[in-house]
């Protein structure tokens, strides 16, 4: 897995990733930069980080927060709060008090609704299929569609199954984030197995697709015996996706990996 960055004389055509681990990823767009279900902690509960641990004072200033959904895994308070910067908070609706709570600013949203986060840049919330973890706050899981400048988007699917509605948004989506795998060695109700990404990818249209959601969460003493599950889903997203999408762009890249794609 290897990892790219920009020149200078490129930024200004290109999007940079850096994939930090499990759904949290870092956008920079021309006059944005967002980060996705941030989670920076070496554990949650029974789960241990595998892959390096962000550091927040390296990721730099961020201007905007997309949070798919309510489960612990995806929106973390503290590491919400360790983010430099001011950043606006992007949540599904009934989540905005608990951001505000811990002093950030928050904009609730549902599915069809458009956000504009730069003159250029809008960002639009799109359904999901994923289930609701118990006690959680009720908020339905959705994902986001990230458009401009150019002529598609970025979709970050969040955490979801597949689900009929994907086919409504297929001609927007020039780079698709997909969700691979999960924290333990089923993917249980509501997941994207790397055979179902690589059918979402094929049939959305998208150009490039970056498989998230693995090799990061995991119960540490799962891993001596399940250890494959932390591991491959990313190699086998992109096995998948030369059978069922050869033309599609896969960029695997490792947690704490980055790369850059020309628009």
């Amino acid at each position: 897995m290897t990892s790219t960055a920009p020149s200078t004389a490129d930024q200004a055509s290109s999007v940079r990733l850096r994939y930090l681990g499990h759904a949290t990823v870092v956008l920079d767009l021309p006059g944005v930069r967002l980060i996705t279900d941030p989670f920076l902690r070496d554990r949650l509960g029974p789960l241990h980080r595998h892959g390096p641990l962000p550091r927040p004072g390296a990721i730099g200033s961020i201007g905007f927060v997309a949070i798919s959904h309510a489960h612990p895994d995806h929106f973390d308070r503290r590491s919400l709060q360790a983010l430099a910067g001011d950043p606006l908070v992007i949540v599904p609706r009934g989540m905005g008090g608990a951001v505000r709570r811990i002093g950030l600013r928050a904009r609730e949203v549902v599915a069809g609704e458009r956000v504009s986060i730069a003159p250029s840049v809008t960002i639009t919330a799109v359904p999901a299929s994923h289930w609701r973890w118990p006690g959680a706050l009720r908020a339905a899981a959705i994902g986001y569609l990230i458009e401009g400048p150019g002529p598609s988007g970025i979709y970050f699917a969040g955490d979801t199954g597949p689900f009929a509605g994907m086919r409504d948004f297929a001609d927007r989506v020039d780079i698709a984030l997909l969700p691979v795998g999960s924290w333990g060695p089923h993917l249980g109700p509501g997941h994207l197995s790397p055979r179902s990404a690589a059918e979402v990818a094929r049939d959305l249209g998208a150009r490039v697709a970056v498989p998230i959601h693995w090799g990061t969460l995991y119960p540490a003493a799962l891993e001596r015996l399940f250890g494959r599950r932390l591991t491959e889903p990313a190699t086998e997203f992109a096995r998948w996706a030369a059978r069922l999408a050869p033309g599609l762009d896969v960029r695997a890249i490792a947690p704490g990996d980055e790369t850059s794609i020309d628009r």
